[in-house]
């Protein structure tokens, strides 16, 4: 018999790659046409590949969870004693690990507005802190000491990593688009103040949540200024 290739199937318009999830069949299984033989991952479906033609399975070119272009073999069948020509196989992609560090360089001198005793003031500049993130405790909400040890104990505690799952499918794409968008898409950033004095009167008289006073206040707006 011939020897038939297994290819990645294009499942949409604008898939690039698919992910073998799971293999029905060891190398040297005898296959029977139009019966399941691989799992692969798309974009948003997953799909069962039939074996195209009755055989053996000679050759796996891509294992469990490796990434595989579209229309490039990830198996191969043949007859049991048929030769092969010599095909790489394809390996999963290791995840990278992005471990969080300290700052490599010290913040610059705070300006003298910042309201800090000399100490504080001192002590994160040694400590690499930017007072204008620090509250502070003392008389007038100055910054002391104490505040900023408080401040960097805080902030150089890096987070434990207790899992790496890499992306796949539907989630890898929502991660490339959001990603995407956040580097080409214009960003507009509005800041206004407002007088929450009665708001704040109604919250303590009434009992409710400001989530609510601004809920009110947005559907008395919309009945107001219909389109």
């Amino acid at each position: 018999m011939l020897v038939t290739k297994i290819v990645m199937p294009r499942l949409s318009l604008t898939m690039k790659e698919g992910t073998v999830v799971q293999w029905f069949k060891k190398e040297g299984d005898s296959v029977q046409k139009g019966e399941p033989l691989v799992e692969v991952l798309s974009e948003k479906v997953t799909y069962d590949i039939e074996t195209p033609e009755s055989g053996t399975l000679r050759k796996i070119l891509a294992v469990e969870g490796s990434s595989v272009p579209v229309d490039q073999a990830i198996g191969v069948i043949a007859a049991a004693d048929e030769p092969l020509e010599e095909i790489s196989i394809t390996e999963p992609k290791p995840a990278r690990i992005v471990e969080a560090t300290a700052p490599a360089s010290p913040m610059p001198e705070v300006a003298e507005r910042v309201p800090a005793s000399p100490a504080a003031k001192r002590l994160a500049k040694e400590l690499g802190v930017d007072l204008t993130q620090v509250g502070g405790t003392g008389p007038e909400g100055r910054i002391v000491e104490d505040d900023v040890k408080r401040f960097a104990e805080q902030t150089t505690e890096a987070p434990k990593i207790r899992e790496i799952v890499p992306l796949s499918g539907i989630r890898k794409t929502t991660a490339e688009r959001l990603a995407l968008s956040a580097r080409t898409a214009p960003h507009s950033t509005i800041v206004m103040e407002v007088d929450m004095s009665n708001a704040v009167k109604i919250h303590h008289e009434m009992q409710v949540s400001y989530t609510d006073i601004l809920v009110k206040a947005v559907a008395t707006a919309l009945s107001q200024h219909r389109l």
